[in-house]
């Protein structure tokens, strides 16, 4: 890899470090261009390929460059999944041009290293992890105003990071059906329920609440929900002015005025003309994960219904559980009451 583009890293906003490689001590640095960083909406692996430069380097090489970078405090978006999430963080970036980073590589693998350094299961201290976290957001807000949208199960950053930030979340029986109904969602629920019973379980104080595989496909969205509010429901309690939660549902019903108060919150520029433009461009009427398919409100609405009725009994067990364990766990509880009603 050229030095070129290491030294980037200090400079040039199209510079980023997509990932981290702990045992090696390295990490992949990618040139991506605005106009492909606008048009993703995951900046994960399918990102790589043609015409995205870069390569692995040692740390050592890189550290220098990184230490250069202008002190950046990106704001951010947290989210339980499925519930808007990229759309808001598209809408946002039409309406006011803030540089957004959607769902970053890099930032899922940081997620992953702060689990196991809390579990002192990593080769990073929580000094070596604290201080390349923030060189890496240093680096991705690239000294502009910069959003970063989280992947879901990356909430527990929410207590490593200062931005503001929003939440985005849908009610628990509306979570649990899109997680049933979607075609690729319950495969989703799996792959990630065993990393959201460990963050759940620290929540509760290490209290073991259950077999995972005793667990419904209902109930394993009611998990879901459950980790990923009770993890911003406590980060909240802590610093209540720097969160603002979005309802999917609710910002639905009143786009306007709810991407309003959200941009207003982020503290970030917008111009009410540009905001209307946006809310009434194709954002709002495709699916943000992929433009080429048609999905607007009256959609979301029939898919819904359509879920609700095919999975009702699913959907009834999964708020259950969430219900059954919010007697029992102050941190469920607090996200019920938060983010049930």
């Amino acid at each position: 890899m050229s030095h070129p583009l290491i030294d980037g890293l200090a400079t040039s906003a199209d510079i980023l470090i997509h990932n981290f490689d702990v045992a090696l001590d390295r990490a992949l640095v990618i040139r991506l261009s605005e106009d492909q960083r606008r048009k993703a909406s995951f900046l994960d692996d399918r990102i790589l390929g043609a015409g995205v430069e870069g390569g692995w380097a040692q740390w050592a090489q890189i550290e220098p460059a990184a230490r250069r970078a202008p002190a950046g405090d990106p704001a951010f978006i947290f989210h339980v999944g499925h519930c808007g999430s990229t759309l808001i963080s598209k809408l946002i970036e039409e309406a006011t041009g803030v540089r957004s980073l959607r769902e970053p590589n890099g930032l899922r693998t940081l997620a992953t290293i702060a689990g196991d350094v809390a579990e002192d299961a990593s080769l990073w201290s929580a000094e070596v992890f604290r201080d390349r976290l923030a060189l890496y957001l240093n680096i991705a807000a690239a000294g502009r105003s910069c959003v970063i949208k989280a992947t879901s199960w990356c909430g527990a950053l929410a207590d490593h990071t200062s931005g503001r930030a929003l939440f985005c979340y849908s009610r628990p029986e509306a979570f649990i059906a899109t997680m049933l109904g979607g075609a690729n969602n319950p495969t989703d629920l799996k792959l990630n329920a065993a990393m959201r019973l460990k963050r759940l379980r620290a929540l509760c104080g290490a209290r073991a609440l259950c077999a995972l595989s005793a667990l419904s496909p209902g109930e394993l969205a009611g998990l879901g929900w459950a980790c990923e509010t009770a993890t911003i429901a406590g980060a909240m309690s802590r610093d209540a002015g720097r969160f603002h939660p979005v309802e999917f549902d609710e910002f639905l019903a009143a786009p306007e005025q709810t991407l309003t108060r959200a941009i207003a919150h982020l503290s970030i520029d917008g111009e009410r003309a540009r905001l209307a433009a946006a809310l009434s461009g194709p954002l709002m009427r495709t699916y943000s994960k992929d433009a080429s398919f048609d999905y607007s409100p009256d959609d979301r609405r029939q898919l819904l219904g359509e879920y609700k009725a095919a999975h009702g009994a699913e959907i009834a067990k999964g708020r259950a559980w969430i219900d059954t364990l919010a007697k029992t766990e102050p941190a469920v509880e607090a996200a019920l009451s938060r983010f049930g009603a």
